[in-house]
């Protein structure tokens, strides 16, 4: 009975985000239960890494959906080159950090 007790504030935190909408299991652009990567991993341990991915994915799922043609094949391209970047940054905070800031900041003034 203390258990069942002991559980019922952890459980109503839980449903509480889920009706805000937050989930500490996935990130905007990748699914942390998934996760193997060790910059992916990072960024779902890490709370204000993934708001800097949920920024970056908006803006790029935003723009790449109103683009069209050489525009379009553009932007994919330069996210995939990104992504490669992130990537190789494995598990350092800062250079994670510091790709997503410079790609919010390409994302919003290149296209």
């Amino acid at each position: 009975m203390r258990l069942a007790r002991a559980l019922i504030p952890v459980a109503s935190g839980i449903g509480l985000l889920a009706t805000l909408g937050v989930s500490p299991s996935v990130a905007q652009s990748f699914n942390c239960r998934t996760a193997e990567k060790p910059d992916e991993v990072l960024i779902c341990q890490r709370p204000d890494l993934a708001a800097l991915d949920e920024r970056m994915s908006s803006l790029f799922f935003r723009l790449r959906n109103s683009l069209s043609g050489s525009a379009r094949a553009r932007l994919i391209a330069d996210q995939r080159d990104w992504l490669a970047s992130r990537t190789a940054c494995g598990r350092d905070y800062q250079c994670i950090r510091d790709a997503y800031q410079e790609r919010i900041r390409a994302l919003r003034q290149d296209y």
